[in-house]
């Protein structure tokens, strides 16, 4: 660990509220199970710890929900890894809002929602992960998605200050942030809105959950699905007409039960499933003339690993 590093460690060990751990195993946290090691990992309890810490951190970070759609290098990551710890995970009604940290998972989110007859929410059932996550790329179906239902959200910026973004603010785009700046966002807060009731959006909801739990190969390591869908198309009928189900190299695979989920099946390297996400990328183009955009986030590999994955990376290692 160099000197930079070194001393950011002890600058940070000074902040109540945080939780630092050096030379951490990430593969434990994410769903595909793969990671190398950080430099630092820093579980935070709460906002004012947060804005600290964002104000002293000028290494590469990171900020690690609950580790699906998102594939690590198993090389170390040379920066610093952020998590929500427990002061985020408050979830509270208040009249006709929900009040919502980022590091709650977003089940739990759709099932109070529902309970309360927030319209929309139901859409989201079986979608996996945090809420924070699902802010972070706008997680959803092609009917509703987390932007949707946000009225206001709160982050804090890389300078360590505090900001709020209301609906007019928020980037609404297909699987990108909600946040208008980099930064971490900490809480949501939703407004019911007309037509919901909850009896209807509780079937609809256990519905749609056991339709993904049919055709979603759940009980393999996965991190989602791979690819966003293309304007116009969907991307699991490319890759399935591409005859790419099954298709292996290494430990990895796609999945044979849904095109769009690739297994980690047989101990996968990150290096594998990267190859794996390529080739896809490769045949579906060469067949159907069709570039697949990556869903998956992609953290810590090298430009030269990536090739033309690059700009899609969120950190890249020289």
């Amino acid at each position: 660990m160099n000197k930079e590093v070194e001393k950011l460690g002890e600058s940070l060990s000074e902040i109540d509220g945080l939780e630092i751990r050096k030379n951490y195993s990430l593969s434990r946290f994410t769903s595909i199970g793969t990671g190398g090691r950080t430099k630092i990992y820093v579980s935070v309890a709460r906002v004012g710890a947060l804005k600290k810490s964002m104000k002293l951190i000028k290494e590469p970070f990171f900020i690690l929900g609950s580790g699906t759609n998102l594939l690590i290098s198993d090389r170390n990551f040379p920066g610093v890894i952020i998590h929500l710890g427990c002061g985020f995970r408050r979830l509270r009604m208040e009249g006709d809002r929900i009040s919502c940290g980022a590091a709650v998972p977003l089940a739990r989110l759709v099932k109070k929602a529902i309970e309360n007859s927030f319209a929309g929410f139901e859409e989201l059932s079986g979608v996996p992960g945090s809420v924070g996550g699902a802010a972070a790329m706008n997680a959803g179906t092609h009917i509703t998605e987390l932007g949707d239902l946000v009225e206001t959200f709160w982050m804090v910026d890389t300078k360590g200050t505090r900001r709020s973004f209301s609906r007019s603010a928020i980037q609404k785009k297909y699987r990108r942030s909600l946040a208008p700046v980099p930064g971490v966002i900490t809480s949501l807060c939703f407004r019911r809105q007309p037509g919901g009731d909850p009896l209807r959006q509780a079937k609809l909801a256990e519905s749609l959950a056991n339709g993904r739990k049919l055709k979603h190969p759940w009980c393999e390591r996965t991190f989602g699905s791979t690819f966003k869908n293309p304007p116009g198309k969907i991307a699991a009928e490319l890759i399935d007409k591409a005859g790419l189900k099954d298709f292996r190299i290494g430990g990895a695979r796609v999945s044979p039960v849904h095109a769009q989920f690739i297994e980690n099946n047989q101990g996968a390297s990150a290096l594998d499933i990267l190859e794996l996400i390529k080739h896809v990328r490769q045949v579906v183009q060469e067949r159907y003339g069709v570039l697949l955009e990556p869903e998956v986030r992609l953290v810590g590999f090298t430009e030269e690993e990536l090739g033309d994955l690059a700009p899609y990376a969120l950190s890249t290692i020289k």
